[in-house]
Order: structure tokens, then C-alpha cells, then sequence
């Protein structure tokens, strides 16, 4: 005993450590003043509004029935509510008033909170008689499983089928992109309002967001160097490429456009640029750079629709892009240098064609075969109807080039062939059926190679969109699957749309079904459908309801593993 009563005291000599009385918890001792304190930075995190959680919850009675157009009301306590700091709608004075929701035919709702502190839902059902109330606490990094409920009273069950949350009000503007996929990761563009001052006048950040699994985005970078901005009678907006990777960094093409607003069909300028993304030390922030390209040349469209035109890395450090040569309005591919200076116009140097945008854009592709990379391109707009196809194919080492003949006789192509796990693909006839083209003979120097005898097994699509544009725009593959998107549309302006899935080497396929409708909205970009980890995901952004407007909700729709739609979708998660 002795011993021990000496360690101690050795331990208290050792550390300097004091024992504090009662009386130290005056604001004028050292713990009370740490009180304070702490007391202070709990009331600073309670005004950071600069954050977002999103709850999806189903509201139900004790035998399991959805209270059927019931009626929330939610609110945070915490520190600003204690101290008398006026509410506000969104927080705009540090504390952020009530909100209220209306349950849907399944009893359920997206709830939003922007603060931090003890969240208190009150449930009512449709006549607006009190059921039940649930508490639970809201901090920053909480997620679905460390989600817990502190009390609850009334004959309700309370069921959190989802929940995000988000730093810096990433989630608190409807600006959801999907940009593409790289290297196995997905990418979204989100543009956040810095200042606001009204729907005509606010300043805003743009941000990239990159995810390995399309519902988790745990790397954002914010894009420095441009202005992003409405006032009144202009904005400046951006439009973003598909993203390249050229071994230790993500690439981006980028059009700052300022145009007439509300008139938006108005150009007044563009600047051209390049953003670079580390793959392996991802920046928070990355300026962009100003490409020197002609000054009649601009990577710039005269509408809303996202971005369609091909652009690759390939080769020894070399990027093919794809502006609009004004005042033709004709998209002219260019082929650029690992620094973006221009290697040469692929229009002359190697007779490739964009005029045809809705087709040729999809003829544009990366072949990899015998270890060599080639960039293929069509050398004309493609044929109406045709037999016989030819493009150009480009080594990515030297740049040399030549003619490659597709054949499909007696068949007439619908699409260009697509290149997927060693062989092409394609499409032929009015009512399309898919073939594929062997790659044997492409190493030869005039090659042509010959569309197989038999069809695709279970590749004939219900799409006519008489014989105007490719129906197959793209193949989206991870794992052992390939999922082919065809589209009645190129543009993706209400399209029609339809999905096969390959798990056999392209033996065969099977169609997904459409497209989930609930607590969904229709397709506008083909990127919004992407592939990891052998499944599909559909991503994209609905509003919903606050009691006083609405607040944007980003979600994902997975596939299961027999290719059929989870029957929830997923709210997707930004850092």
C-alpha cells in the first residue's frame, strides 16, 4: 500500500499535475476559464452554418404503416438558441428557424439540417394531429452508422433509411454535374454561392468532387482562376470536359463563357483553359491555366446541353481536344502537347472529321492493342446508310497513321464500333442489333476487319430514331461487366434511353431495366450513368420541400448484382 501512495505521489511530481478543489471553478481559475472556453467554441460551431446534413427517413406506426402525407416539423437546439440569437430562414444570423416537411405515399422525407446541436423531430399525421417525436444530435462527420437516437416518444417508428453530411455547403445549390470517370474514379462539378444577394446577383466557387464508388466523393478540389457570377444582365458560367488522366494527374478542358442574362443565347466572350488534379496529392484548391489556342477557336457550346465532345489522352504525353472553329460552328479537333501548347490540327494533319457532331463524336476512340495505344477518328461524316466504314488510326508513339475499314456487309451501320475488352463493337439496322469486329488483322497496314456472323446474343434494341444519329453513344465497364447505353437522342434532351449488360466477354447481354422513377428525374447526360465495381449507378439531383422553398438533394441509384435497380436510391456523400 505504501508503494503505491508513493507512486502516485512520484507521478504527481513527475507531471506537475494539480488537483483541482471546488473552489477552482470560479471563470477566474484555470478550469473555469477552460470552461469558458470550450463554452465558446461549442457556440462558434454552433453559427458555422458552412455545413449540411441530409437525412432520408421513413415515418411509420408500430405495425409498420407509413403515416401517409403526415406532416414533420424539425429544428436544432443548441448554444445560438440558448444565447437568444434571432432565427433566420437559412441561418443567414447564426441561427436557422424551423423547417417542415410533408411525408410522401411511402412516409417519407429528406430533412435538412445546417447546424449543429440536439436535432428534435415532431410528427403529425395528415390531419395534423401529434403522433410522436424523436430527438437524436447532430455533429459535424456524423454518418449512418454512428446515427443514434437519444429519445422518442408517441406510436411511431422512426427509420433512417439514408444519411450524408457535408462540409461547406456543398450540398446547398442545385449545380450537380456528372463529369465522367477516370482511372476508376467518378467525377461531379458543384458551383456553391459565396456571396448572395438575390437569384440576379451572387458570386460563386466551383468544385470538382471525385469518388471511387459513386456515392462516396472523398476528394474535392475547388477550381482557382475564374470567375463565376450573375448580375443582372450577364453570367459567367463554366463548362467542364470529361476528365483524362495521364498517369499522376486528372485533366480537365474547361470554357469560361460570359453570356447575356436572362437571354442566355447571347455570347459575349470565352477563355479556353486546362485544370490539373493530382491523382496521388489532390490540392484543395488548383488555378487553371489559359490554353493557346487561335483566337477563332472555343471550347464553347451555344447551348446547356453538357458536354458531348470527345477528348482523350494518348500516346507520349499528347491530348486531343475538341473546340468550335467560328464562324463555321464547326468542331475541329485539335491534338495538343503534354504542356497544351498545339501539336497540330487533326482536321488537316490527319484528315479526321467532327463536322457531323451527334455522329462523329462517338467515333473518336482509344484502341490499345499489342501493347500500342491509337487514337481512332472518322475521316468523314458518317455515311448514310453504309456497308463500310473507314476511319483513321493514329500510334500514339510516332503519330503515324492509316486507313482502317470496317466491313459489315450485307448490314448497314447504325453506329460507329466502340472498342471494348479487345474487340469492336456496333451497331446495324433500323431496329439495331449488335455485332461484334475482331481486332486480328488491325495491326496490318491496310486493314480491314469484318463484322462477326452472328449477333451480339440478346442485343436487339426496341430504339428507331431513323437512322438520324449513332443510337449507341457509350459503354461503361468495370469488373467482368460492360453496360451499353443507347439513346434515341445525342444531346440527351429527353431522350429515350436503354441499357445492356455483358458479363461474358461481350457473348452475350441482357437489358437493365429503365431507369428508377422514384424519388428520381430523367436522364439529361449520358455521365450521369457510370460503372464501378461490376455495377451501374445513376446520379443526379431533385429538390425538396422546407416549409418555406426547397433545398437540393444528390442521390445515386445502384444496380444489384443481377443487374436489376436497388429499390432505394442512395444519398450521395461529399467529404
Amino acid at each position: 500500500m505504501n508503494r503505491i501512495v508513493l507512486l502516485i505521489l512520484l507521478s504527481i511530481l513527475s507531471f506537475q499535475c494539480r488537483i483541482f478543489k471546488p473552489s477552482n471553478l470560479d471563470p477566474t481559475e484555470d478550469l473555469g476559464s477552460l470552461q469558458s472556453l470550450l463554452r465558446f467554441l461549442a457556440l462558434a460551431d454552433a453559427y458555422n452554418t458552412q455545413s449540411q446534413t441530409v437525412l432520408f427517413m421513413k415515418f411509420a406506426d408500430s405495425n409498420g404503416t407509413p403515416y401517409v402525407n403526415g406532416i414533420i416539423e424539425y429544428s436544432v437546439y443548441n448554444e445560438a438558441d440558448e444565447n437568444g440569437i434571432q432565427i433566420s430562414p437559412y441561418g443567414e444570423s447564426g441561427n436557422v428557424q424551423s423547417y417542415t416537411a410533408t411525408l410522401d405515399a411511402s412516409g417519407r422525407a429528406f430533412i435538412f439540417f445546417s447546424e449543429r446541436g440536439i436535432a428534435n423531430i415532431i410528427l403529425k399525421d395528415s390531419s395534423n394531429n401529434f403522433v410522436g417525436s424523436v430527438s437524436f444530435r447532430i455533429y459535424n462527420g456524423i454518418t449512418k452508422q454512428s446515427f443514434s437516437i437519444l429519445s422518442r416518444n408517441g406510436d411511431a417508428q422512426f427509420i433512417l433509411e439514408d444519411l450524408a453530411n457535408y462540409r461547406n455547403r456543398l450540398a446547398s445549390y442545385e449545380s450537380f454535374v456528372p463529369l465522367g470517370s477516370a482511372n476508376g474514379r467518378q467525377f461531379i462539378y458543384l458551383q456553391v454561392p459565396r456571396t448572395y444577394f438575390g437569384i440576379n446577383d451572387f458570386v460563386s466557387d466551383g468544385y470538382i468532387a471525385s469518388s471511387a464508388d459513386g456515392e462516396n466523393y472523398d476528394l474535392v478540389t475547388k477550381i482557382d482562376g475564374v470567375t463565376l457570377e450573375r448580375k443582372v444582365t450577364y453570367e459567367t458560367i463554366l463548362e467542364i470536359s470529361k476528365p483524362v488522366f495521364n498517369g499522376y494527374e486528372y485533366v480537365f478542358f474547361l470554357s469560361e463563357e460570359k453570356r447575356d442574362y436572362p437571354t442566355i443565347a447571347n455570347y459575349q466572350s470565352n477563355r479556353n483553359l486546362a485544370l490539373r488534379i493530382s491523382a496521388f496529392f489532390p490540392p484543395a484548391a488548383s488555378s487553371v491555366t489559359s490554353l493557346s489556342l487561335d483566337s477563332n477557336l472555343f471550347l464553347f457550346r451555344d447551348t446547356n446541353f453538357p458536354w458531348m465532345y470527345p477528348v482523350f489522352y494518348f500516346g507520349n504525353g499528347r491530348y486531343l481536344i475538341t473546340p468550335t472553329l467560328y464562324t463555321a460552328v464547326e468542331v475541329t479537333p485539335i491534338l495538343l502537347h503534354s504542356d497544351f501548347s498545339v501539336n497540330q490540327n487533326m482536321v488537316s494533319g490527319f484528315s479526321c472529321s467532327l463536322a457531323d457532331s451527334t455522329r462523329n463524336s462517338v467515333g473518336f476512340q482509344l484502341v490499345t492493342i499489342g501493347g500500342t495505344e491509337y487514337l481512332q477518328c472518322p475521316n468523314s461524316s458518317f455515311p448514310i446508310p453504309s456497308q463500310s466504314i473507314e476511319v483513321r488510326s493514329i500510334n500514339g508513339n510516332g503519330l503515324e497513321n492509316r486507313a482502317v475499314t470496317f466491313d459489315a456487309t450485307p448490314q448497314s451501320f447504325d453506329s460507329y464500333p466502340i472498342f471494348v475488352r479487345g474487340k469492336f463493337v456496333a451497331t446495324f439496322g433500323a431496329t439495331p442489333i449488335g455485332y461484334t469486329f475482331n481486332s486480328e488483322n488491325y495491326l496490318l497496314s491496310s486493314p480491314t476487319l469484318t463484322r462477326s456472323s452472328t449477333p451480339i446474343s440478346g442485343f436487339t434494341s426496341f430504339l428507331n430514331n431513323g437512322n438520324t444519329s449513332s443510337i449507341l453513344r457509350s459503354v461503361k465497364s468495370s469488373g467482368n461487366a460492360d453496360y451499353f447505353l443507347l439513346s434515341t437522342v445525342p444531346s440527351f434532351v429527353t431522350p429515350t434511353i436503354e441499357i445492356f449488360r455483358s458479363t461474358d466477354g461481350l457473348s452475350s447481354v441482357s437489358p437493365i431495366p429503365s431507369l428508377p422513377s422514384l424519388y428520381s428525374t430523367s436522364i439529361s447526360n449520358p455521365e450521369q450513368i457510370q460503372s464501378a465495381n461490376g455495377k451501374l449507378n445513376y446520379s443526379y439531383s431533385i429538390s425538396a420541400g422546407i416549409g418555406i422553398g426547397s433545398l437540393p438533394v444528390y442521390l445515386t441509384y445502384f444496380t444489384r448484382d443481377d443487374g436489376t435497380w436497388e429499390d432505394l436510391p442512395k444519398l450521395i456523400k461529399i467529404r
